[in-house]
């Protein structure tokens, strides 16, 4: 038995994603956590992330914190295809399976996305397509058709475009937008372009050419014309491109003695062109746009680096309940008193050596002002019976108060991971993060 995965699996997976954290039900908590702020073995060539078991675990056991990811943080987005002259762009299809491995739509430099109707029989595009019409596919000079489906706005261009990737999607409601008036204009089952597939002989005179259409759906009409110099049929002009045709032929008679002239109806989607940009364009990816914002409200230190992200599904609180907060602290923080200070990025431990240590962990951060030192990759339990001591600074503390962090440890479901050359922090300073996830 074969089969092949449909375009429209992956882009309702990708929208079942997305829905999963936009909407109450089932109202999936997602978050993008940091961590890892020690290096790597070689921190210019991280180390590659993978799905491994022992990769969640690493996730875990170096996580600093992590910030709330909500509905809009996410859009659909489909790969930048920027229109450029002398290039040829395949025109859609209904026949064409592999379509949505092509280069059918183009944005040009207005940020307006258009779809090819037509190429010229696979000529060169070297006219721009610049029509904003909600309701006609615009004929160019050069032979393209192209079908006006939207324009980015200047949000979605902050948040969600990138050098390969641009935002796509579906209005459910009149925003004012020109893409809703397409949507709204568009017509099912229309034919909005006429392939000729053999040109004929002996085609002299156009007036003597009749053009009959037959399907399911009314309303389609139009003309041949002819190359005067070959007598052959080299077009047909649609005048009426009709409605609720799933499927249509098309018949090319003449009067004379011409014979051989075929064509045949590129039938629209569902809907019609321009109906639904996220199924028709394929948006069978997410962009997760994280951005952390300085210390989130003094949750998260600011003052060391980090080198992982991952996205965690659903953890649950200290207590067992689902995680809500907007932005939560995950390394460990422990309150101490005494004289020295200790250094970021040194291993503290308890005991009389590292080797036999009841306890240890690497500092993230140290607040002289408060005492306070927050700690990763721990090992075993911190006593307050204890002294905390750091293996390179010398300094020797006791233990005032311990605070875990604010999840159950491996709860949820870490579902993307990505490492890289170290992230600096700074009080000042907002990381914006766009995560490509495909379906």
């Amino acid at each position: 038995m074969s089969s092949a995965t449909f375009i429209d699996l992956r882009v309702n997976n990708a929208q079942q994603f997305k829905e999963s954290v936009s909407e109450p039900t089932p109202n999936t908590k997602l978050y993008m956590t940091i961590g890892r702020s020690m290096p790597w073995a070689n921190d210019l060539a991280p180390n590659v992330a993978n799905s491994s078991v022992a990769t969640v675990y690493e996730v875990w056991d170096t996580m600093i914190g992590g910030k709330r990811i909500y509905g809009n943080d996410l859009s659909h987005v489909i790969p930048r295809i920027n229109w450029t002259a002398n290039t040829i762009y395949t025109a859609y299809d209904h026949l064409n399976g592999s379509l949505h491995d092509t280069e059918f739509y183009v944005i040009t430099d207005e940020y307006n996305v258009y779809k090819c109707i037509a190429n010229n029989y696979t000529a060169n595009s070297t006219v721009k397509p610049t029509s904003l019409s909600t309701t006609d596919v615009s004929y160019l000079s050069d032979g393209y058709a192209w079908k006006y489906m939207y324009t980015v706005s200047d949000a979605d261009l902050l948040r969600f475009t990138t050098t390969g990737y641009i935002p796509v999607k579906t209005l459910s409601a009149d925003d004012g937008s020109l893409q809703w008036q397409v949507q709204d204009n568009a017509t099912e089952g229309s034919v909005e372009y006429i392939h000729v597939t053999s040109g004929g002989s002996g085609y002299n005179n156009a007036d003597n050419i009749s053009v009959t259409f037959s399907g399911d759906g009314s309303g389609l009409a139009g003309y041949a014309t002819i190359n005067s110099s070959s007598n052959l049929v080299n077009a047909v002009v649609i005048t009426n491109s009709g409605t609720g045709y799933h499927y249509a032929t098309v018949t090319i008679a003449d009067s004379g003695s011409a014979f051989g002239a075929n064509a045949r109806a590129i039938i629209s989607p569902q809907g019609g062109h321009g109906s639904n940009p996220l199924y028709e364009l394929g948006g069978k990816s997410i962009i997760v746009n994280a951005r952390i914002r300085y210390d989130e409200d003094g949750i998260l230190p600011v003052t060391n680096d980090y080198r992982q992200i991952s996205l965690l599904k659903d953890p649950l609180d200290a207590s067992g309940n689902t995680l809500s907060i907007p932005a939560f602290l995950q390394a460990l923080l422990i309150t101490t008193a005494g004289i020295g200070d200790f250094n970021q990025d040194e291993t503290v431990y308890q005991g009389t050596s590292i080797s036999s240590a009841s306890f240890s962990g690497k500092v993230v951060y140290w607040d002289s002002g408060n005492s306070n030192v927050v700690l990763i990759n721990t090992q075993g339990v911190p006593s307050s019976e204890l002294t905390l001591i750091g293996q390179d600074s010398f300094t020797v503390r006791s233990i005032s108060s311990i605070t875990e962090g604010d999840l159950t440890e491996y709860s949820g479901r870490i579902l993307y991971v990505d490492n890289f050359k170290p992230i600096t922090r700074d009080p000042d300073q907002i990381e914006d993060f766009k995560l490509i996830v495909h379906f």
